[in-house]
């Protein structure tokens, strides 16, 4: 059996703000493409993170208003799961895998190998 791969890039974000389901968080650390990363909160025990940098032609997206993530360069709309709601940018935004700790209120966020 191979030995698993070390991943990508992995980097653990402090999530304690978002106490509510739906509380977005724009972190400050940049991400596996160096767009910073988007935390959304589904459940109680529950997260998913997207990177913030459109998939048209790169542009970094704004923060949600309204749970709509906008990329001011042409106009691309995107959910909260990161689905493309209006183009031109035809594909999602790129999801990170995420593993929440919550005895310290902390979320790792990876790109496996």
């Amino acid at each position: 059996m191979e030995p698993k791969k070390p991943p990508l890039f992995e980097a653990t974000l402090d999530v304690s703000a978002l106490t509510s389901v739906g509380a977005t968080l724009v972190s400050s650390t940049a991400g596996f493409d160096g767009a910073p990363i988007l935390v959304v909160r589904d459940a109680p025990r529950q997260f998913h993170a997207l990177s913030m940098q459109c998939t048209h032609e790169g542009c970094p997206v704004q923060a949600p208003v309204a749970g709509v993530i906008s990329c001011p360069c042409h106009g691309s709309q995107y959910d909260l799961e990161g689905r493309v709601r209006r183009g031109p940018a035809q594909l999602p935004l790129a999801r990170y895998e995420t593993e929440y700790h919550r005895w310290s209120k902390r979320l790792t966020v990876r790109v496996d190998a």
